[in-house]
């Protein structure tokens, strides 16, 4: 008899970037003889937002029916239905990010096994599970961090130049090939509600300075329509959140928004893919961390370069010199006037003399078409798959075996000042806390947290996301998809001190 399995998911098959990936995990489930039943959207109809009339049916209906023998999750596909043995005998949750339902699945021991997009993701979840309680000594969820698994995605157009015709969008719009045909430089940062618009368009700005200086052509940046019109929206009238200083740098600069930005409404990906090839750079600075980040990767493999903060995998998609440029400096998370300037010239030098970031695309384009594939994807899936059903054993550590690093979410943190930028918060810290975290790392918890008087500051580290506990070395067999990401820090690297960075290094 086949297995049953429903599939709760957000997006629909290709109709997103997380739609293809939702696309091929069902694949996959068919390949493997599953009788699959799918879902899909947290909200069935706009007026269930309000009052979840649809939502309250959809539980009905689920429930009424027999136990399947698995239920498979997005992160967001988990406002569907909690996990729950009346829904399935087993249940598998795999994220695209963590915006989805985090309180069903935080510490949840109905779910029995994580799917991750990136080793990045992987240790992030696994440091969640592992948060510490130090006046109880003990941890959020040790048997679920031993239960998670990286996949290794693959890219909807890998397997044609054009990319895939079944995701959604249209054609490049007129203005924009207009732009090109006047010799405009374009830039592209078309990721809506990602980006970090006050760092963008500081470095638009000095850029526009620079080109000006040096007799170079104008460069203007497209983006998503979406958030032009959030942005047309919060200069005039202060919501939803204040940008004084942009408005003041703009108007210093003479500028206008349509001086810098350049809207675009949802591409298809023939015309994204065509706007990367035509492109000179893009810009990732963002707010959001990414969990993957198939965009930086499809940008690389057009041959266009990326300038990014490195939020999420930015910082890991690939390794330095193939065509992803990581700069962020303690002057940037301090927000100094010009603390962008730096990327503006690195964009203006790169776009003078072009030649070594095509080199770098290269290189990143033949590592993206030799680690990211389909084959990888499945044989990963598999696996992980193959694991639920077998791996029933208990965590090979305790508490005290736990050893202390810098969280996976830390970008960087100055040792002089305290101050620190992570995927999680931007923050300082105390006296008491920064002479504290050097002599933490790398040691067990079981040498920490006894007979002191406070345990404040030791918690406070690991509540503001600056640390976290990991598994020892040995504790548990090796990741079986780590090494589709050979580049990937090993954990030894966040035991180190020197990964504290002085205030001027990028």
């Amino acid at each position: 008899m086949k297995p049953r399995t429903r599939l709760l998911l957000e997006a629909e098959p290709f109709q997103s970037a997380s739609g293809a990936i939702n696309a091929w995990v069902e694949e996959e489930l068919r390949a493997l003889g599953h009788d699959v039943e799918r879902h899909n959207h947290y909200h069935p109809n706009a007026g269930d937002m309000g009052i979840p009339v649809a939502n309250a049916r959809r539980l009905l209906a689920l429930r009424s029916q027999p136990t399947a023998d698995l239920a498979v999750c997005c992160d967001m596909g988990l406002g569907i239905h909690a996990p729950s043995r009346e829904l399935a005998r087993r249940s598998f949750v795999f994220f695209h990010g963590m915006h989805g339902q985090p309180t069903t699945w935080l510490g949840n021991p109905l779910i029995d096994r994580y799917g991750t997009l990136s080793p990045y993701l992987h240790d992030t979840l696994t440091s969640l599970l592992l948060i510490p309680d130090w006046t109880h000594r003990r941890c959020l969820d040790p048997w679920g961090a031993r239960k998670v698994d990286s996949l290794v995605p693959t890219l909807p157009c890998l397997e044609a130049a054009d990319g895939d015709a079944r995701l959604p969008g249209g054609d490049l719009p007129a203005d924009v090939q207009e732009a090109l045909a006047r010799g405009e430089v374009l830039g592209h940062a078309i990721q809506p509600n990602k980006a970090d618009w006050l760092a963008v368009c500081a470095i638009l700005l000095h850029l526009r300075t620079l080109t000006r200086e040096h007799g170079h052509r104008p460069v203007r940046l497209v983006v998503a329509a979406q958030d032009f019109a959030l942005l047309q929206h919060v200069l005039r009238y202060g919501q939803p959140f204040p940008v004084p200083a942009l408005a003041a740098a703009l108007q210093a600069a003479g500028a206008t928004l349509e001086d810098l930005l350049l809207p675009v409404p949802l591409l298809s990906q023939p015309a994204l893919f065509r706007l990367f090839r035509e492109a000179r750079f893009a810009l990732s600075y963002n707010v959001t961390p990414e969990p993957f980040g198939m965009y930086v990767l499809e940008s690389v493999l057009n041959a266009c370069p990326v300038y990014t903060n490195g939020a999420g995998n930015n910082r890991h998609a690939l390794p330095p010199g193939h065509g992803i440029h990581v700069h962020e400096t303690a002057r940037m998370a301090a927000g100094a006037p010009d603390a962008h300037a730096s990327v503006a010239a690195r964009i203006l030098q790169d776009l003078l003399a072009p030649e070594p970031v095509r080199q770098a695309c290269l290189r990143g384009a033949a590592l993206i078409r030799r680690t990211f594939t389909r084959e990888a994807f499945s044989s990963s899936f598999r696996a992980c798959m193959a694991r639920m059903e077998s791996d029933t054993a208990k965590p090979g550590w305790s508490f005290d075996d736990l050893v202390v690093r810098l969280s996976p979410t830390v970008r960087r943190l100055d040792a002089d000042s305290g101050r620190f930028s992570s995927d999680y918060r931007d923050d300082r810290l105390s006296p008491e806390e920064q002479e504290l975290l050097p002599r933490l790392l790398g040691r067990s918890a079981g040498q920490l947290g006894h007979g002191e008087s406070r345990l404040e500051p030791l918690q406070a580290l690991f509540d503001k996301g600056v640390l976290s506990l990991t598994p020892p070395v040995g504790a548990e067999p090796p990741r079986p998809t780590g090494g589709a990401w050979p580049w990937y820090p090993p954990d030894s690297a966040f035991l180190s001190p020197s990964l504290l960075q002085d205030p001027g290094t990028p």
